[in-house]
């Protein structure tokens, strides 16, 4: 008995497998169509997505030390408001990182760099690379450029904060310890130019900021060394004045922030591009389209049925 029940269970698969067959290949028409149009657009939007290219530069941090032993004068500085260090420092990637993502800072380096002007330049997709060398669908599709004003305007340069933000990338290997600082554009020979632009004004700032600090040091330990009386506090106070000003000198002798350069960017070359993936997009929106045709054709089929059992009922 049970050897019947699944004989017949086989035999209803096995007809709702011809069936669901049947539908597709009387649908086949529709999926084509569907598969056509779907390709056709994502051909016209693949061709008119310009490559976009990466230049990146690998730095050396040397910021190594640890801070020296301070005793009792690290509690004294603490005391008088004055921070000591000691410890790991900020990391130059951390830094870096963080004044990527300080609106402020941004907004001064959109300004001072003149990305206003530069994105607002109706040349400037002159520079970009497309598939096949064919640039037409962008040209049809491309919207007229928006003419410059005399003034900033307040939102041109958030969204130009926002997309630089969006394209720089600084990493730091746990391993090696090099910091990687890339920036991603469709205008290859401006990827390696915004990359030392930034590390300049960075750099500058955050060097800036660090010799103010040094400078407190300095002062408030010149003080403390004119009040010592003791040998041994003068000895310890003259001994941190000294390695302080090491510090200073090995902060201004770096090109970049407590880094030496080991490889400078450049401009990628032709067919070295990062995006976009064409093929892949293809391949997807086929896949995509097929099983997009293929349930219109079981919806359409699952309607008719439907009209079909009213009019016999």
């Amino acid at each position: 008995m049970n050897t019947q029940v699944q004989e017949q269970c086989i035999e209803e698969d096995e007809i709702d497998l011809r069936e669901l067959w049947q539908t597709i290949l009387k649908g086949k028409k529709i999926i084509a169509i569907l598969v056509v149009i779907v390709i056709s657009f994502t051909l016209v939007y693949i061709f008119k997505l310009p490559n976009v290219y990466k230049s990146e530069s690998i730095l050396i941090p040397t910021s190594e030390h640890s801070g020296p032993s301070l005793g009792g004068l690290g509690g004294l500085a603490a005391m008088a408001g004055v921070s000591i260090g000691g410890g790991d420092s900020m990391t130059p990637d951390v830094a870096f990182n963080t004044l990527l993502n300080d609106y402020e800072f941004m907004h001064v380096f959109v300004v001072k760099n003149n990305l206003v002007s530069y994105y607002k330049n109706k040349n400037l997709d002159k520079n970009y690379v497309f598939a096949l060398g064919f640039r037409g669908v962008y040209d049809l599709f491309k919207s007229s450029p928006v003419p410059e004003s005399s003034s900033s305007n307040e939102a041109d340069i958030y969204n130009i904060v926002k997309s630089v933000k969006n394209n720089f990338s600084i990493s730091s290997d746990k391993k090696t310890a090099l910091i990687t600082v890339s920036y991603s554009d469709s205008d290859r020979k401006h990827a390696p130019e915004m990359i030392l632009a930034f590390l300049k004004d960075a750099s500058s700032y955050l060097v800036k900021n660090n010799l103010r600090i040094i400078d407190n040091k300095l002062n408030y330990f010149s003080k403390e060394m004119q009040k010592a009386d003791g040998f041994e506090l003068r000895q310890s106070l003259s001994s941190m004045i000294s390695q302080i000003l090491q510090e200073k000198v090995m902060m201004q002798s770096k090109v970049y922030y407590q880094c030496d350069v080991l490889t400078q960017p450049a401009v990628a070359y032709v067919k070295d591009k990062t995006k976009p993936k064409r093929g892949l997009i293809l391949v997807v929106s086929f896949i995509a389209s097929l099983i997009l045709g293929v349930f219109l054709v079981f919806f359409l089929e699952f309607i008719k049925g439907s009209r079909e059992e009213e009019r016999s009922k």
